[in-house]
């Protein structure tokens, strides 16, 4: 099991920051080679939660007709999985990205999105879903471990992603944190969650966590 920290423990790193990200440009993934497939595994995932796993969300509930299922999207981007799910029946779905400049792909989407840093100041006023996906978010924060811990103590199913790959020699610069395969794994696990699915795509791992 292997978790690499790229910045001095006690500190805050400053891509975890909005002033970080204030000025990037916007990331279309959803159009982008290396970055679609990964989407798709997660909108295969959440997918399959909603066949199989939400009926049981509450005990009362016998099929996904007696209320919408509902999503928060943490880190959303510029609403790439979103739009994916757009069309996606009896699912009420919505994100957060703290990122200016993705503001512009929620509206060409068409999609439910607010500017706010949810791991962050503005997290007290953050409604988390049945289900919550981080995909390409934990690797940027300051604290995932707490991140995760705090999903899982509101949302029954967490759909996530990271590269698999990284090390301290070859990361992305933009990246506080990597995990390989065990160590992603258990980086969910300690929040609380079972793992359902793990899969590798291309640079990318996929996960899916049920709170146990």
């Amino acid at each position: 099991m292997t978790e690499y920290r790229f910045f001095p423990e006690g500190e805050t790193p400053h891509v975890s920051t909005p002033e970080f990200h204030q000025h990037r440009e916007r990331a279309p993934h959803l159009e982008q080679p290396v970055h679609q497939p990964r989407l798709h595994k997660a909108f295969e995932f959440v997918i399959q939660t909603l066949q199989e796993q939400v009926p049981r969300i509450e005990r009362n509930v016998t099929s996904l007709s007696d209320r919408d299922a509902t999503l928060s999207d943490l880190g959303c981007g510029d609403g790439g999985l979103l739009q994916l799910l757009r069309g996606v029946v009896r699912l009420r779905a919505w994100g957060y990205d703290f990122q200016p400049s993705n503001k512009a792909g929620w509206k060409e989407r068409g999609v439910t999105a607010e500017q706010a840093d949810a791991f962050g100041e503005d997290q007290p006023l953050i409604t988390l879903g049945d289900i919550s996906v981080t995909t390409e978010v934990l690797e940027h924060l300051a604290d995932p471990h707490d991140a995760v811990r705090w999903i899982g103590q509101h949302s029954r199913y967490l759909v996530a992603s990271s590269p698999w790959n990284e090390t301290p020699e070859s990361h992305d610069e933009c990246h506080a944190w990597a995990w390989d395969q065990d160590g992603y794994r258990a980086l969910i696990e300690q929040g609380g969650f079972t793992v359902v699915r793990h899969e590798t795509v291309g640079q990318f791992q996929v996960i899916l966590g049920e709170r146990r």
